[in-house]
C-alpha cells in the first residue's frame, strides 16, 4: 500500500509539471511537434519513425497493440539501436479474449529476444491498444498506426511526433509503469480541472483501467469549442441501453454544440471487413444525423483508422483511443492534446477537408 500511495504522489508531482510548464514550453526551443499523416500508398510515420531511431542515443521504449515482421528496415534499426548501446524494451498486447492477436505478436517478440531485445507481454487480462515509442524519455511518437505493412501502406493514419522533455518523461514514467507491473486501475488519473480551452497548452493523456482522462478533457474542448468540431474515427459506438456512459456524452456533447450552431462534422469508417463494427458505426452514425451532426463515411475499400478531433482549427486530440466502452475506459492508450495551437491544427484540417470531400452519407 505504501508503494502504491507513493506512486500516485509522484504521478501527481508530474501531472503538475504537465501544467505548470508545458502551457509555456509550446513556443520555447525546447519543443519540437510534427504532425505524421499516414495516406494510402506512404508511410510518412515509418520514414520518420526509422530516423528517429537511428538517432537514439540511450533509450527506446515500445507500447504497441499489434507489431509484425513486415517492415525489415524498421525492425533493422531498432536491432542496431540495441547493437550500439541504447536500452530497447518492446511491450506488446497479449489478449486473453483475442488469441489471434496474441498470435501475431508472437514472432516478433520471439525475434526480438532472438537478437538480445527485452521484449514481453503486457498482462493479458487489460488490453493494450496504444501505439507509442518513446525515445530518449524526450521524444514521443504516438497515434493510430499499429507495427504491420497494412496500417504502413493501406490505412489513413493521424500520428505525431513530439520532442518534448516534459511529455517525455509523462510517457515514458507511464511506459515503466507498465513494464514493471504497478499500472493499477486508475493509477495515472489526470486532474482536468484547470485544463481548458483558452490558452495553450499541451496535454498528454496516457490511459488504463478506469482512468478515463480523453474523455474528460474531450468534452470539455468540445463545451469550449466557439466555432467548428471536425472529427475523424475509426470506431464510434451509441449504447442506447447505457444513458450514462462516456461514449453518448461525447455524442451528445456533439450534438448540443451542433444546436448551438457550430459546423459539427464526423466522419467515419465504415469498418466494413468487420460486420459488428460496421453495425456499430452505422447506428452511431445514424444517431448523429437523426440529431443534426453532419456524418459521411469513408469508401468501404478504405480503412481510415485515425481517432482525431479538431476544435476551432486551433485545438488537436489525436491518439489510439476509438469512441467506445473498452477504449474510453478500460484500454491502455494513448492520446494527446494541443489545445489552441493553430500551426499543429492546419495539415490535420487539411486531412480532414479531404477526407470529408471523399466522403457519402451513412448506408449510401
Amino acid at each position: 500500500m505504501m508503494t502504491i500511495q507513493r506512486e500516485r504522489q509522484i504521478w501527481v508531482v508530474i501531472v503538475a509539471a504537465i501544467l505548470a510548464v508545458i502551457g509555456s514550453s509550446m513556443a520555447s526551443a525546447q519543443t519540437t511537434i510534427l504532425p505524421l499523416i499516414g495516406t494510402i500508398g506512404s508511410c510518412t510515420y515509418c520514414e520518420h519513425l526509422q530516423d528517429s531511431i537511428a538517432s537514439a542515443d540511450s533509450s527506446l521504449d515500445i507500447l504497441l497493440s499489434n507489431a509484425e515482421l513486415d517492415e525489415k528496415s524498421l525492425w533493422d534499426a531498432i536491432v542496431a539501436a540495441a547493437g550500439r548501446g541504447v536500452s530497447v524494451r518492446v511491450l506488446l498486447d497479449e489478449s486473453d479474449w483475442a488469441p489471434s492477436i496474441t498470435e501475431k505478436n508472437r514472432p516478433t517478440i520471439d525475434y526480438l529476444r532472438s537478437c538480445g531485445i527485452s521484449a514481453r507481454f503486457d498482462d493479458p487480462s487489460v488490453t493494450t491498444h496504444a501505439k507509442l515509442a518513446v525515445l530518449d524519455r524526450r521524444i514521443v511518437i504516438l497515434g493510430s498506426t499499429n507495427w504491420n505493412e497494412h496500417s504502413f501502406y493501406d490505412q489513413e493514419q493521424a500520428d505525431v511526433s513530439i520532442d518534448d522533455p516534459v511529455v517525455g518523461e509523462v510517457f515514458a514514467s507511464y511506459f515503466d509503469r507498465l513494464w514493471a507491473g504497478t499500472l493499477f486501475p486508475g493509477a495515472v488519473k489526470l486532474a482536468t480541472d484547470s485544463i481548458s480551452a483558452d490558452g495553450q497548452l499541451i496535454v498528454p493523456l496516457p490511459e488504463t483501467v478506469d482512468t478515463e482522462n480523453y474523455p474528460a478533457v474531450l468534452l470539455k474542448l468540445i463545451a469550449g469549442a466557439r466555432e467548428s468540431i471536425h472529427v475523424v474515427m475509426y470506431r464510434i459506438s451509441h449504447y442506447p441501453q447505457y444513458q450514462k456512459s462516456n461514449t453518448n456524452d461525447i455524442l451528445d456533447a456533439l450534438i448540443s454544440a451542433s444546436s448551438r450552431g457550430l459546423d459539427v462534422r464526423v466522419f467515419m469508417d465504415d469498418c466494413a471487413f468487420y460486420e459488428s463494427e460496421r453495425e456499430a458505426n452505422l447506428q452511431a452514425a445514424r444517431y448523429l444525423s437523426d440529431h443534426g451532426v453532419e456524418v459521411r463515411m469513408d469508401d468501404p475499400k478504405i480503412t481510415t483508422h485515425a481517432k482525431l478531433v479538431l476544435i476551432d482549427q486551433r485545438t488537436t486530440l489525436l491518439g489510439s483511443t476509438n469512441w467506445n466502452y473498452y477504449s474510453l475506459s478500460k484500454n491502455n492508450e494513448t492520446d494527446i492534446a494541443f489545445i489552441d495551437a493553430p500551426n499543429v491544427a492546419a495539415p490535420y484540417e487539411a486531412f480532414f477537408q479531404k477526407l470529408w470531400r471523399g466522403g457519402r452519407l451513412p448506408g449510401g
